[in-house]
């Protein structure tokens, strides 16, 4: 290896060796060396959900059941063998979190279903597999986020299934990256979508709005969550087309994610926005609605369930 490789490979972040070799949950047990991916890394031919635990809770566990299930049922993807149902996905969720050590602090938790092999090249097996693996939450950040010019990246192949066919997500990733921002807005046909891995929400005027979902994006949990939470405090609400123009507007903004919940947008597009009280209010009630339906993760193996 020469000295500028072994330079790359020691800069490698904690992170990123904590996922390389994070275990993974696969029926019933923990295992070190996985291939039930192997449909899913080939053709990208499964789906994924992410999910947070926060103190020992799974959060938004049945939201995301139902929407493992919707995409699958897209896909015309079987669910694996006993997650026919939002209960028994849970179940199998919360018994993936105990056994990879998450009952107790913070952690972030995927869970991937991947089509079983067929024949050699498209076809597909009849049966798919389930896999679980546990990461570390991402530290805070300071949350600049760019907005990429129109059609700079392509659209997601699938926009409105979370599926292994990614390719599109790892573009706006390394676009952002080349304007030094941890997150970017994607522009389509002249109108804001989304951002590489979340959803975008802004204020002006005393509204709430976010990019409709007949734009190529992906509407996630907590994105219904904060169009709920600003129902409930009675704050308008406007879904709708908007141009990269109209975020110049902005009284305050945030990205919406299952992992970081509502992060607040501190300067986008090159403008420090200011915190909008109400864009705080939602971000309070939709922490509240999560914990207030979070189901506790159960005592793995040997442990004490006091």
């Amino acid at each position: 290896m020469s000295g500028h490789h072994k330079l790359g490979a020691q800069a490698r972040s904690r992170q990123e060796r904590e996922e390389e070799t994070s275990p993974v949950w696969r029926e019933g047990r923990i295992v070190e060396d996985d291939t039930s991916a192997a449909r899913a890394t080939r053709y990208g031919d499964g789906l994924f959900a992410t999910l947070r635990v926060a103190d020992g809770h799974l959060l938004d566990a049945r939201r995301q059941a139902v929407r493992l299930l919707a995409g699958a049922a897209l896909l015309e993807l079987d669910p694996p063998p006993g997650w026919e149902d939002p209960e028994a996905v849970v179940r199998h969720l919360l018994e993936a979190a105990a056994a990879l050590g998450a009952r107790d602090g913070e952690a972030v938790l995927r869970c991937q279903w991947s089509a079983a092999p067929g024949a050699r090249g498209y076809g597909r097996g009849r049966a798919s597999s389930a896999r679980v693996e546990r990461f570390p939450v991402p530290p805070s950040r300071s949350l600049r986020v760019a907005v990429l010019d129109d059609g700079e990246v392509p659209p997601p192949a699938l926009p409105g299934v979370k599926s292994c066919s990614a390719l599109a997500h790892v573009l706006a990733a390394r676009a952002a990256a080349r304007r030094t921002a941890p997150e970017a807005v994607r522009v389509f046909g002249g109108h804001v979508a989304e951002a590489v891995s979340a959803n975008l929400f802004w204020i002006e005027a005393g509204r709430l709005r976010t990019p409709a979902t007949d734009l190529p994006l992906y509407p996630g949990i907590v994105r219904a969550r904060t169009i709920e939470a600003a129902g409930t405090l009675g704050l308008s609400i406007e879904e709708g087309r908007w141009s990269p123009a109209d975020l110049g507007r902005a009284d305050g903004a945030a990205l919406t994610g299952s992992v970081r919940g509502v992060e607040r947008i501190e300067t986008l597009a090159g403008i420090e926005l200011a915190g909008a009280p109400e864009l705080q209010a939602v971000a309070d009630e939709v922490a509240r609605a999560r914990r207030a339906d979070a189901t506790p993760v159960p005592p793995g193996e040997g442990e004490d369930a006091a």
